[in-house]
C-alpha cells in the first residue's frame, strides 16, 4: 500500500498499537516495565568490570560470559558493545525485546532495576553505552548530561534543556528514531516525564479540528543553529512539514523553538513570521497531546527508550535540592538507531540524519558530566566528537 500523497487522502482514524492514550497503561505501568533482577544486576556489573579490564568474580552458573576475570581491554567507551560488553543469551535477548516494543509496538519501553549510586561516574556511562548496544546497534557521537544548571551562575545563556523549567511536547530535531534516557537522580519535585503518540493525537485532532492536522502537513519555516567549528555560527534553514506519511506509518518532526514559537528564542530580523493559523496549530497539538497523554514518574535508574518518529515527549517542570545532589535531577541521553528494525524518516520532513551517527566508536564523545563539562558549547564540534547543535526546545 502506497503512503497518502495529499492530506485528502489521510484516514481518518489510525490503528494499531501506536494509536494508544495514557489511560491504557495507568492502571499498570509493568505493561511497558522491565524489571531487572538481582542476577541481572550481577551480570550487568561483570560486563562492567570486563570492559575496564578491572578483576572481577565470575557467576557461579553458566552464562555467556566470560570465565577470565581480568582482561585489559584498552578501549574508548565507545567500543562498549556486546563483543566488550558480554551478557548472557536470556538478558541479551531481554534487552533486544525492547526494539521491538520500540519500533513494532507501542513506541516506548522502561527498564527498571539500576541504583546509579552503586558506580563511578565513568561506570555509569560504561553501562550506558553497553546496554543500549543491545537496543541498537547504532549510537549517536556522544552522551548528553541533562540537569538544571542554572545555580552554576554561567556566563552564557542557558537553553531550556538546561533549566528547572517545563517542557511542551516536542521530539528531538534531525537526530535518531530512538531517543533513550537514563535517569541517574530525581529531584525533590516535580519533573514527572509526559508521552503521547502522534497516531492518538492525530485522531483526536481529526475528530475536533482536521484543518490543524492540514496545516502542519504544509510546509513550514524553519532555523535551527549549527557549530561546524569553534565558535562559529551558521543558521540552517528547511522549509518541510512537521507531519507526514512513510511505510504507512504517520511520523512527527517537532520542536516548536525551531518552527519561530519560542519567544524566548526569537528566529533571525529577517525570518517570516509565524501566520496566527500555524500559532493556533501549535497550541492545538499541545492540547491533544496534553488530553492523550501517559504520565510517568521517573526513579533513579530507569532506562526508558521512546521512538522519536513516532512519540512527543515533555518534562514537568522541578525543584531540585541545593546540596543533595541525589536529590537533584540528572539524565544521560543517547540517541540511537537499529539498522535492522529502525524507522526510514518520512522524505517529505527532510530530517537531517546524517550528522547523528557518522562517527567510529573510539572518536565518540562518551564521557562523564564532569569531562563534558570542561568543554565550552561553542567548542562542542565534530571534531571533538560532539554533536553542535540544539536539538529541541
Amino acid at each position: 500500500m502506497n503512503p497518502p500523497t495529499s492530506f485528502s487522502e489521510w484516514p481518518k482514524e489510525i490503528t494499531g498499537d501506536l494509536a494508544w492514550t495514557g489511560a491504557d497503561f495507568e492502571p499498570n505501568t509493568d505493561a511497558f516495565t522491565d524489571h531487572l533482577s538481582n542476577q541481572d544486576i550481577a551480570e550487568l556489573n561483570i560486563a562492567v568490570k570486563h570492559f575496564q579490564g578491572k578483576p572481577y568474580m565470575p557467576l557461579m552458573q553458566a552464562t555467556s560470559v566470560t570465565n577470565t576475570c581480568q582482561i585489559g581491554l584498552g578501549l574508548a567507551r565507545g567500543h562498549a558493545d556486546p563483543t566488550t560488553f558480554p551478557l548472557s543469551q536470556d538478558l541479551a535477548k531481554r534487552l533486544q525485546k525492547v526494539t521491538d516494543h520500540v519500533y513494532n509496538g507501542r513506541g516506548f519501553h522502561r527498564i527498571r532495576g539500576i541504583n546509579p549510586s552503586s558506580y563511578t561516574d565513568e561506570e555509569r556511562v560504561i553501562l550506558y553505552a553497553g546496554i543500549t548496544s543491545y537496543v541498537a546497534d547504532q549510537r549517536a557521537r556522544n552522551i548528553d548530561h541533562i540537569r538544571d544548571l542554572s545555580r552554576a551562575q554561567l556566563s552564557r545563556k542557558l537553553n531550556p534543556l538546561e533549566l528547572a523549567k517545563p517542557m511542551t511536547f516536542h521530539t528531538d530535531i534531525d537526530v535518531g528514531d530512538m531517543v533513550s534516557l537514563f535517569v541517574q537522580s530525581t529531584p525533590l519535585e516535580g519533573g514527572d516525564q509526559y508521552l503521547a503518540p502522534i497516531a492518538s493525537i492525530y485522531n483526536d485532532l481529526m475528530k475536533r479540528d482536521p484543518e490543524v492536522l492540514r496545516i502542519l502537513s504544509e510546509n513550514w519555516y524553519w532555523e535551527r543553529v549549527h557549530r561546524p567549528g569553534p565558535d562559529q555560527t551558521v543558521i540552517r534553514t528547511f522549509n518541510r512539514p512537521v507531519i507526514g506519511f512513510h511505510n504507512n506509518q504517520l511520523q512527527i518532526n517537532m520542536a516548536v523553538t525551531f518552527l519561530g514559537a519560542n519567544p524566548a528564542i526569537p528566529f533571525s530580523p529577517d525570518a517570516p513570521q509565524l501566520t496566527p493559523e500555524k500559532i493556533a496549530a501549535l497550541n492545538r497539538v499541545q492540547e491533544a497531546a496534553t488530553r492523550v497523554n501517559l504520565r510517568i514518574v521517573p526513579q533513579a535508574g530507569d532506562l526508558l527508550f521512546i521512538n522519536n518518529f513516532a512519540v512527543l515527549h515533555a518534562r514537568a517542570g522541578f525543584v531540585d535540592s541545593p546540596h543533595d545532589v541525589w536529590n537533584q535531577r540528572y539524565i544521560m541521553r543517547l540517541w540511537l538507531h537499529d539498522s535492522h528494525k529502525g524507522w526510514e524518516s518520512a522524505p517529505v520532513l527532510q530530517r537531517k540524519l546524517d550528522e547523528t551517527f557518522d562517527l567510529a566508536p573510539a572518536q565518540k564523545a562518551y564521557w562523564t558530566a564532569d569531562e563534558m563539562a570542561r568543554i565550552t558549547p561553542g567548542m562542542r564540534i565534530r571534531q571533538m566528537g560532539l554533536s553542535s547543535s540544539q536539538d529541541h526546545d
